[in-house]
């Protein structure tokens, strides 16, 4: 059975504005970068070397995989996948965070945010149409832009899409998975089969290795892999601990 590592991007424009960023395709900041090498470098010290690498259409996705992937000194092909992608705000994108929790109250907001159902307000047909003729949505199925999302539509658009993942780690596969904080707190629902209450409190610090090793489950005819380690387990540790609690203390990621 191969080993899954999941890894958020390094920090973005958008993280450092503290701005609802989701699919506005911002690049990495300097210290975002940096951060990348340190992940590649600390995925040296584990002795991981990823036979496959995975990440989403968004530039910071792929950049901290391209980082990543040339601080281990190796050449692999990266796989993108708009089902990667991070969830879409809808008319919060591009907006303040601390501007949308003034305006709407904390209550509102952080239903938005952190809950599993919460679908912040859409975006106008108008906006969609504009931003599905710019990349990397003009290159990918409508599918891949909605005028909003819920945590929960991201657990869905990844559902069909999961069982390729297994069978790569059924292969023996070794796979480095880069996404964004909801993609990876969409694919950990699914993977460790969390509650809405446990999604609420997971956050996803940025360029954290996180391992999962996996041991089939009894057949149920859904093909599903088994965390030997519910959650994984962070390579940093407590630095992974520190930054996700700096996370839930601006509302969560």
């Amino acid at each position: 059975m191969g080993t899954l590592v999941l890894l958020r991007h390094g920090e973005s424009v958008g993280n450092a504005r503290e701005i609802f960023t989701g699919v506005l395709d911002v690049d990495l900041t300097l210290d975002g970068e940096q951060a990348c090498r340190d992940a590649g470098s600390r995925l040296i010290e584990a002795g991981f070397t990823p036979d496959l690498v995975l990440t989403s259409e968004l530039a910071r996705g792929w950049r901290t995989a391209e980082l990543v992937t040339a601080a281990l000194g190796i050449d692999r092909p990266i796989a993108r996948t708009w089902r990667l992608n991070e969830r879409n705000y809808g008319a919060l994108s591009g907006h303040l965070k601390a501007d949308i929790r003034e305006r709407h109250g904390k209550e509102l907001y952080l239903h938005w945010r952190r809950s599993l159902d919460g679908r912040p307000p859409a975006l106008d047909q108008q906006t969609v149409d504009l931003w599905r003729r710019l990349s990397p949505f003009d290159r990918l199925p409508a599918d891949a832009l909605t005028p909003t999302e819920s945590l929960a539509d991201v657990v869905e658009r990844l559902q069909p899409w999961v069982p390729d993942l297994f069978t790569e780690l059924r292969a023996g596969h070794d796979v480095l998975l880069v996404a964004h904080g909801n993609s990876l707190r969409a694919l950990c629902a699914i993977l460790d089969d969390l509650t809405g209450e446990e999604l609420t409190t997971l956050n996803v610090p940025n360029a954290r290795p996180l391992r999962y090793d996996f041991a089939e489950l009894p057949d149920d005819g859904g093909g599903r892999l088994r965390p030997e380690v519910r959650g994984g387990v962070y390579l940093d540790p407590e630095m992974a601990l520190l930054e996700a609690a700096v996370i839930a203390r601006q509302g969560g990621t």
